[in-house]
């Protein structure tokens, strides 16, 4: 009972930031022992320090700059009457079945499930063909790059803030993430769904480790479209367009030798030292 009251008594963002964090570390470790049994986890550590912050800080990089985008700069008006005039209320059928389990593990699938799709992909490529996860990283940097002048141009507000009939069920759930969701999202960028597109393209590139895996990311990338769907973020147009620019993303990252790709990344890197540096 105490911890619980010490929780709840913490600032909502704080509570938001465990409630995703905690389970997020979890659900790696767990994923570390049952698909990475023989990588030890200082050898992780090490090569993490050694090499992979720069890949994985590269992603990081632009995700934080393609958020501060799409939260300070888009268009005035918003384009979901043109997304409704396309499927209309459809997406209101997936929430027929709706019941507080089925929204709990939908929202665990949608908050941690994601974070260790789109994450513990890159260490189970590594483990298997470190030039296929170096190429996982650039299209992950393609795919999220290429939602920018959607975001900016083309905002549309999530399903349940313009259908009647599409309830909020994740911001109904809990006001730590009500409060961490509306903080750090406009709610008008919703097309297209990075959700659906940073799984299914973890899913494409799971392909490239052992079978086990690739069924496991198939299954778990389905359940997060599944998510946003069902939880009222997203529209089954923003899920289809995602797979367009994952199927660019994907072709445009095959394309580039290793080389090449360690060139971009220590540019990049540089390039953030620099302005860190100023």
């Amino acid at each position: 009972m105490l911890p619980a009251l010490q929780f709840h008594s913490l600032p909502l963002g704080t509570q938001f930031t465990l409630l995703v964090a905690v389970p997020s570390v979890l659900v790696m470790f767990v994923g570390k022992q049952v698909f990475l049994p023989e990588e030890r986890l200082t050898t992780l550590l090490r090569d993490f320090l050694k090499t992979d912050w720069k890949y994985l800080g590269v992603a990081w990089v632009v995700t934080q700059a393609v958020n501060s985008v799409a939260l300070h700069f888009h268009v005035g008006r918003t384009f979901t009457g043109f997304v409704y005039a396309i499927e209309g209320a459809t997406v209101a059928t997936f929430q027929t079945v709706a019941s507080q389990p089925l929204t709990l593990a939908f929202t665990a699938v949608y908050l941690v499930g994601f974070p260790f799709a789109v994450l513990f992909t890159y260490f189970k490529l590594k483990a298997h063909d470190e030039e296929e996860a170096h190429r996982y990283a650039l299209a992950y940097v393609i795919l999220v790059t290429l939602a920018v002048p959607f975001f900016v141009l083309f905002p549309v507000k999530v399903s349940s803030l313009y259908l009647t009939s599409v309830q909020p069920l994740m911001y109904q759930l809990s006001p730590a993430i009500q409060y961490g969701i509306f903080s750090t999202d406009t709610l008008v960028k919703a097309f297209p769904s990075l959700h659906t597109g940073l799984s299914v393209l973890a899913a494409l590139y799971a392909r490239k480790a052992d079978t086990a895996y690739a069924y496991t990311m198939a299954f778990l990338s389905t359940a997060i479209v599944v998510s946003t769907l069902y939880l009222g973020v997203h529209w089954l147009t923003d899920a289809a367009f995602a797979l367009v620019l994952v199927a660019c993303a994907y072709t445009l990252s095959r394309q580039f030798s290793e080389p090449r790709w360690s060139v971009v990344s220590r540019e990049a890197v540089a390039a953030v030292r620099r302005t860190t540096n100023r």
